[in-house]
């Protein structure tokens, strides 16, 4: 019992630190984010903090890790729904992803110039197997429904999971690089990810328009995330 006491401290204590550097990141950008701002919100020593990560990138890791989770979670709630069709399914899977990603939305676009650095490509790729191995199963799932209510065309819906997962993968890194780069348009964003949907749609044998796509309004909101988290670190110069 003592045992089970102190590994349930530990993890609130490790969940603790992930915390503060969420709640940092959100005030002060990720680049203005330090040790020591870390060391200072939760008043513990460098020990304590080495105790669980040994590096600001350690933090980072396994907050992204805990956002994965955290959407694992939402998601298959969806998959393993009995009282929803498969194409019913299918739309709500996506409409959480889109409903999860922007209740966090000054989060991800406080960590995405992190996630989509030269230096952490390592990383990211390991993020992008670890989610569609966590993912690519519930679609799979989803698609196997369909196909059983001859919702879906596709002969292979064992591989299915993960031919839509890495879609969708693409297509993230295509918006996060419109995010990023200066001077981009809210058009081509809107047009790149009505082409990414557009191929989930084709490739699974349903009318063009089942699934939402992003419009202006949308992408303006997450360029405003963008400039508002910008605006937040040129401040802390």
């Amino acid at each position: 019992m003592a045992r089970t006491v102190k590994v349930a401290e530990q993890a609130a204590r490790r969940d603790a630190i992930l915390d503060a550097a969420q709640r940092l990141i959100l005030s002060n950008s990720y680049e203005r984010l330090t040790l020591q701002d870390i060391l200072e919100d939760l008043q513990i020593s460098k020990g304590a903090f080495y105790h669980y990560f040994d590096s600001k990138q350690a933090v980072v890791e396994a907050l992204t890790e805990r956002l994965v989770d955290d959407s694992e979670r939402a998601l298959a709630r969806v998959a393993e729904d009995p009282e929803l069709g498969a194409i019913e399914k299918l739309q709500c899977f996506f409409s959480e992803i889109v409903r999860w990603k922007s209740a966090r939305q000054d989060l991800m676009v406080g960590m995405l110039p992190v996630w989509y650095s030269p230096d952490n490509l390592a990383f990211r790729l390991l993020v992008d197997r670890a989610t569609a191995k966590r993912f690519a199963p519930l679609l799979s799932m989803i698609v196997r429904q369909g196909v059983d209510e001859h919702q879906f065309a596709t002969a292979y819906p064992e591989q299915a999971g993960a031919i839509i997962v890495a879609i969708v993968q693409a297509l993230q890194d295509a918006m996060a690089q419109h995010l990023l780069a200066t001077g981009s348009k809210a058009k081509e964003m809107v047009a790149t990810h009505g082409a990414h949907i557009e191929a989930i749609e084709r490739y699974l044998g349903v009318p063009v328009g089942t699934l939402w796509r992003a419009d202006a309004r949308a992408v303006n909101s997450w360029v405003a995330a963008l400039r508002r988290a910008n605006h937040l670190g040129t401040n802390h110069d």
